[in-house]
């Protein structure tokens, strides 16, 4: 009992070793941009984004700083609501959004694996990735143009418009702002992390990854190909490893492999939100709208790549 409390704390601390700094920094970062009055700047890059999918001109700007850290930008959003800045729905919305940065930062740790693993095959995956990342964005600015109400339109910036204050203001202000900031999100997040934690070494997602495995027969991959979902839900790095494996011996064609990691990445997608999703959303947004935004992106995310399993397997005939 004792050392799997101790386990337990153990994952805890690592679980936010990960995601406090990248937090820290991103939330600090965002806040220097406001107060350096560049966050309008950066508003004119995202405002077709936002203009065709009536979201307020904040949204655009939380959009393009999630490539920098995706927490950042929806504890930025968070506030917005209160402030009567945006509605809630539009804060749903703009949230689920946010995730397609953080689809694309993913290159960082699946081409150095994907790409000297299986090659052509590995980069047609993630680039498959990207694919539903943009359709998913897609359908939430087709959402946004009809339930929202256009925002009353904004005075374009002059680029060479001059930065208030100095650098040194700057810094003092997003300090004081970043630190009241962060102290709301370690609040919730904090022990959100340690129940995820406990959860983890209690063996409940091996529960449920045991239960989502039995789900694979229902899709269009061969036999061999449940090895590589299997090894899936223990990390991308197993199932890549074993997929490449399959591949050398000619057990599987490349399409095979393609679609088997993409049905994979579906079935392992319930625990992997759960696990991680889940808790950085619920620990941001609180339990409901955390799990709101939660529930939304994975089934719109695991919908379009239904879809596009199905298409591949029997539209172009990998199946």
């Amino acid at each position: 009992m004792y050392d799997s409390i101790i386990q337990a704390v153990t994952l805890a601390v690592d679980l936010l070793g990960e995601m406090v700094p990248m937090m820290v920094v991103g939330v600090f970062l965002a806040e220097v941009l406001v107060a350096l009055k560049v966050a309008g700047r950066i508003a004119v890059l995202s405002r077709p984004l936002t203009t065709f999918a009536c979201l307020h001109e904040e949204c655009g700007t939380r959009f393009l700083m999630a490539f920098v850290s995706p927490p950042a930008a929806n504890a930025m959003l968070v506030d917005y609501p209160t402030k009567d800045i945006i509605t809630r729905r539009e804060l749903v919305l703009a949230a689920v959004m946010n995730s397609f940065p953080t689809v694309v930062m993913h290159w960082r740790y699946l081409i150095p694996v994907y790409i000297p693993l299986l090659g052509i095959p590995g980069l047609i995956y993630f680039g498959l990735l990207m694919l539903v990342g943009l359709a998913k964005t897609a359908v939430i600015m087709v959402a946004g143009r009809v339930v929202l109400t256009p925002p009353p339109p904004v005075q374009i910036r002059s680029v060479e418009e001059p930065v208030a204050g100095s650098f040194r203001d700057a810094l003092r202000e997003a300090g004081a702002s970043s630190w009241k900031t962060l102290i709301r999100l370690l609040k919730v997040t904090v022990p959100t992390i340690v129940i995820v934690a406990f959860l983890i070494n209690a063996g409940t997602f091996e529960r449920l990854a045991e239960m989502m495995q039995g789900a694979g027969g229902f899709f269009p991959v061969p036999p061999e190909g449940f090895a590589i979902i299997a090894a899936q839900f223990g990390s991308f790095v197993a199932g890549a490893s074993v997929a490449s494996a399959l591949l050398a011996t000619g057990d599987m064609t490349w399409q095979e492999i393609v679609l088997t990691l993409l049905v994979g990445n579906i079935l392992t997608s319930v625990t992997r939100s759960i696990r991680w999703l889940g808790s950085s959303y619920v620990a941001i947004f609180g339990m409901w709208t955390g799990t709101e935004i939660m529930l939304i992106s994975m089934t719109l995310r695991n919908g379009i790549m239904a879809v596009l399993v199905v298409v591949l397997a029997y539209g172009l005939g990998w199946g």
